[in-house]
Parts: structure tokens; C-alpha cells; sequence
């Protein structure tokens, strides 16, 4: 189905209030359809996924944030955070949403969403108690936030009918906001510079189809009628268009002359715009060049891939993280379970660990320090628990805290076994 087709099932005009005039550029078909930028191009959401930078940013974000696992965790009294992996939640959001998706495919896709419209809206399927049993994405360019008096609700096209969903019930994704409802489409806020990057693919395209050949013209001695005109201009045009007649001789008749127009493409920089166009778009989506094969310049991140990828993860993807733990934390928990305690977390642990050698430092000064437990260490590089792991070692001998040392300056681990300190006392054989 093409956009326009989607455009009018989707998002009809009842969705977007009163009656608007063609011409305002604000109009619902031409939000929909997108808008012509001043390179010729017409820009909108699904066009721009065409373009593989746009598509590599929405995808080195939304990978990750569809990768990480959320985990469901009860704070204590003594602030202490412990996870609960028997709470309902984690099923909905560890395994299976709903029955037609998995957990990554569902954070994947409303990630997408509010990467190319600004707005990731997903529905919150309750039981009779309130609780979420399903979770239920709801295409963004076909559902809207409104405000009525002192209520927010989210209407939404769904198979061609109208629906209005409470604010509860929808989990609301959003990135910047002029009015705190409803996320602006970053897709649309850099349409220009969207719109140059597809205009040089498309001006590559036709460069390549016109026998890799600029623009020119026939130049005649004499003045042609009109049939004469439009035969020439068809006869040239069949010999000189396409690939399939690169490379083969053209025939130009009656002292007829070819002069080219244009200037050639490396002296309009032709590859350097298509390479700043890759920067300037993913700096809408604050993506490093790195992580999309573009590594003509230096970047600005840091010095080393691991301070590189804590940058993006901090910087990039932790605003994302977010945004969906607050969404879910205040709409996915009932308010007793709030007020026990209850809250999610997205565990970016797999990206924030380092190479090897980091990793063992790091948790060798945690050990050695007290404020880090082996069990813990464990917990964190994915392995099995083992028993006798919880207890926090000193530094001294590197022995269990609780272990009194000896103020004689004994072998306080000999005492322990049940040995002599007394060299003296040893085993005899006089008996």
C-alpha cells in the first residue's frame, strides 16, 4: 500500500479537529504525506527510512534498546533494591507482550517509532484487578494526544475505526515536546537536510542512468519545424538514456553538434556532500560516525572505543532508557504496588562493560575495598552463583570481614583450622 493510500486509511481528518484549508502546510494530509523541501524532494517519515543513514540510526538505537532486558525490581526499607523475577511483569516485558510479538520485537518497533515520528504509543491490555496482561503497539501517525479539560486521552485508528483510549492505558514514548503532550517528529524538523541527502542519491541515480554523462544540448546550423524538433529530441533521447546504452555510439545527424551545460559532479562536490549529509543527519539522532561505517573524520567521543561506546550509551541511548522506565513505572504498576516499592530497570550492563582487562580491574579494587561482593561479580559478568561468595572481604589478608585478626600477630587462618601457633607444640615421636 503506498503512503498516500496509508495516509487516507490511517489518518483522516476527524483525527486532527476542525476542518483545515489545503493550503496550510499544517494540514493532516500534508503532515501525513510529507512536505516538498526546497531541493524538490518530498520528506516524510517512511520516505526517509529509504535512506541508509536514517535507517542506521534508527536502527543502531532502537537495536540496543530492544536488546536490553527490563528487569523488575522492590525497594526495601533500607533502600535496598532486590529484583522480584516472579512478579507478572516480567513475563509481558522479558518474553511475550503479547501473542503475536516478542519483548524485543515490541520495544524495537516503539523505539522506531518515536525515532521517525517523535511518538512511540503502546497500548496497556488490563485484567479485571487493573493489572497489565498485554502490551499492544499503536502506529504513531495514526494516533494522537488530546486534551480535554482536565483529561488526557490518546484516539486511534485501528482497522479504519476510531478509538479514545485513556492516558493509563497507553504508554507514551516521546522525544522533545513544545507543549509536554504530543513528541515532534525529528524526521520533519531536519526535512531539508533529509531531503539533500535523498536529492544527491537521486541526482547520483540519474547521473548514472544518463551514461554516467551531465547535461547538455543539441545544437543545430539550420532552424527546425516542430515535427523535426520532436523527432531529433526522441531520437537522442533513445540512444543516450539508460545504462543499456552506455557505452554504445550515438549518431547525431545534419551537422548537429552535442554541448554540455552542466558542470561536471566532482567539481559540485558531489561526494562531499553526500559525506556531510551523513553527519549533519546523524547529529539529529546524536549517533557517532563510527557506528555507521563513516570514519573519514576524527570524532569528538573520546579516544578510545570503550569511552567511545560509554559516551553513546550515556549520552544516546540513557535519555531512551528513561523515557520508557518512567512510562512504565507509573502506568504498568498499580498504586499499591507503587507505594511497596515497585520499579523497572533496563539493564545496560552488557554495553557498559569494557574490555576484559577493565573488568577485572574494576572489580578487583571493589572486592579488595569491601564495597563490592564476589557474589555480585558473578551476578554481573552472567554466571552461576556459588555458595560462600557473600560475605565482604578486608583488605589485610584478604579474609572474611567478620574474622577478628589476631592481636598477637598470630596465623589467624592456622587458629582457625584448629593448628598450633607454637612451633614448640608440634607433633612429637618421643612417645
Amino acid at each position: 500500500m503506498g503512503v498516500l493510500a496509508q495516509a487516507f486509511r490511517f489518518r483522516p481528518q476527524a483525527a486532527f479537529g476542525e476542518s483545515q484549508s489545503v493550503s496550510d502546510p499544517n494540514h493532516w494530509i500534508i503532515r501525513a504525506v510529507g512536505m516538498k523541501t526546497a531541493s524538490g524532494i518530498i520528506v516524510n517519515e517512511f520516505s526517509a527510512l529509504n535512506l541508509p543513514v536514517v535507517y542506521a540510526c534508527v536502527g543502531r538505537i532502537s537495536n540496543p534498546i530492544g536488546m536490553f532486558p527490563v528487569q523488575v525490581f522492590r525497594r526495601g526499607k533500607n533502600g535496598a533494591a532486590e529484583e522480584d523475577p516472579k512478579h507478572p511483569l516480567n513475563a509481558i516485558l522479558r518474553r511475550r507482550p503479547n501473542p503475536y510479538m516478542n519483548a524485543r520485537t515490541l520495544k524495537k518497533t516503539g523505539q522506531a517509532h518515536a525515532l521517525l515520528w517523535g511518538n512511540a504509543y503502546i497500548e496497556i491490555q488490563r485484567n479485571n484487578r487493573g493489572e497489565p496482561i498485554g502490551l499492544w503497539p499503536l502506529l504513531p501517525w495514526a494516533t494522537n494526544p488530546e486534551r480535554q479539560a482536565d483529561e488526557l486521552r490518546y484516539r486511534t485508528i485501528i482497522d479504519g475505526k476510531s478509538f479514545m483510549l485513556p492516558d493509563y492505558d497507553v504508554l507514551h514514548v516521546m522525544d522533545l515536546s513544545l507543549d509536554g503532550y504530543c513528541g515532534l517528529s525529528q524526521i520533519q524538523l531536519a526535512r531539508s537536510a533529509v531531503g539533500l541527502a535523498q536529492a544527491a542519491e537521486k541526482f547520483g541515480e540519474k547521473f548514472f542512468a544518463n551514461d554516467a554523462k551531465s547535461g547538455g544540448f543539441l545544437l543545430h546550423p539550420g532552424k527546425l519545424g516542430q515535427k523535426a524538433f520532436q523527432n531529433i529530441a526522441d531520437s537522442f533521447q533513445e540512444q543516450q538514456g539508460g545504462l543499456d546504452n552506455a557505452h554504445r555510439v550515438k549518431v547525431l545527424e545534419e551537422g548537429m553538434k552535442y554541448v554540455a551545460t552542466t558542470i561536471p559532479p566532482e567539481d559540485a562536490q558531489f561526494l562531499s556532500t553526500r559525506t556531510f549529509q551523513i553527519g549533519e543527519i546523524a547529529r539529529i539522532y546524536n549517533v557517532p560516525l563510527f557506528l555507521l561505517q563513516s570514519n573519514e573524520k576524527d570524532t569528538s567521543w573520546g579516544t578510545g572505543l570503550e569511552q567511545m561506546m560509554t559516551a553513546f550509551v550515556v549520552h544516546t541511548l540513557q535519555p531512551w532508557t528513561e523515557a520508557w522506565e518512567q512510562e512504565i513505572n507509573w502506568k504498568c504498576f498499580t498504586e499499591q504496588e507503587r507505594e511497596k516499592g515497585y520499579f523497572v530497570k533496563f539493564n545496560m550492563n552488557a554495553l557498559l562493560r569494557g574490555d576484559m582487562a577493565a573488568r577485572a580491574a574494576f572489580y578487583g579494587a571493589g572486592i579488595t575495598d569491601g564495597w563490592l561482593l564476589r557474589s555480585e561479580v558473578r551476578e554481573k559478568e552472567d554466571l552461576p552463583p556459588v555458595d560462600g561468595l557473600d560475605v565482604p572481604l578486608q583488605q589485610a589478608n584478604m579474609v572474611p570481614a567478620n574474622t577478628a585478626p589476631d592481636q598477637g600477630g598470630g596465623n589467624t587462618q592456622q587458629d582457625q583450622r584448629g593448628g598450633s601457633t607454637d612451633p614448640g607444640q608440634g607433633d612429637s615421636d618421643d612417645d
